[in-house]
């Protein structure tokens, strides 16, 4: 695991203002010097974007992403963002891959292309993978390792630097503390996803590759995530937007 850990926080379809976004933001960033050894990656709706990327235009422990990309080529495609143009509104991370967008329709080889558009870009992606159910004979690790391999599969090996694997078990969102994924569950899936990366670019390029989790993280049960799930760090929703809770959670961590 690395030292510095990642908490990369997806605020979704939230906050409804311009204001409450700023509020939210300035509150986080009056906490910043309190962040030891946490890299954070805000990622807000794209209306935000730019004016939560002023706010933390000048810091180096937080970062500013976005929660979706388009992949598709040319200029005639109404509503769409690509990877260009978030690198060139300052933009240093993009989710890919979420389940939420899976559900909505990104199949296997769109989210391929959008991985694909976002490391040519040179922009960090942070990958989205996890299994829809979980059961005794291990139909997680088939479906996790086929989310990989679809996606990752060709990548050359110079652009993986740029890559962040978040795994967030669907079945796992949106659930209380007590039913959220168990660490040694999480510690046995993370060596699974270390083998997959490694069988695909090597065993030196897959230790580079930071793993999160996403799924029913509170403040709660986030450091026994992190150091009992052998993880690098985490992706959070809900738990985002309420930023009392967030800073002690990071905090804890």
């Amino acid at each position: 695991m690395s030292k510095t850990k990642i908490i990369v926080a997806n605020w979704k379809m939230n906050p409804e203002s311009a204001e409450e976004a700023k509020k939210i933001s300035f509150d986080i960033k009056e906490s910043g010097n309190d962040f030891d050894k946490i890299k954070l990656i805000i990622c807000p709706p794209f209306v935000f974007l730019n004016e939560i990327q002023t706010i933390f235009a000048r810091s180096k422990k937080i970062f500013v992403g976005a929660q979706d990309v388009f992949a598709g080529q040319g200029v005639s495609h109404t509503g769409e963002v690509n990877a260009i143009m978030l690198k060139n509104s300052g933009m240093k991370y993009v989710i890919v891959g979420h389940s939420e967008k899976r559900a909505a329709g990104d199949d296997e080889m769109i989210v391929k292309k959008k991985l694909e558009s976002v490391l040519d870009s040179g922009l960090h992606a942070i990958f989205c993978i996890g299994e829809k159910n979980r059961d005794e004979h291990g139909v997680q690790f088939n479906e996790v390792k086929g989310q990989i391999e679809s996606a990752l599969l060709k990548i050359p090996k110079k652009i993986i630097s740029k890559l962040i694997v978040a795994y967030e078990p669907v079945w796992a969102i949106g659930k209380s503390e007590n039913e959220a994924m168990k660490p040694e569950q999480l510690h046995e899936m993370t060596i699974f996803i270390k083998k997959v990366l490694s069988d695909i670019f090597g065993f030196e390029n897959a230790e580079k590759v930071p793993i999160l989790y996403g799924g029913s993280v509170t403040k709660g049960n986030a450091k026994e995530i992190v150091e009992k799930g052998n993880v690098d760090g985490l992706l959070i929703g809900r738990e985002s937007l309420k930023t009392k809770n967030f800073i002690e959670l990071i905090k804890e961590i």
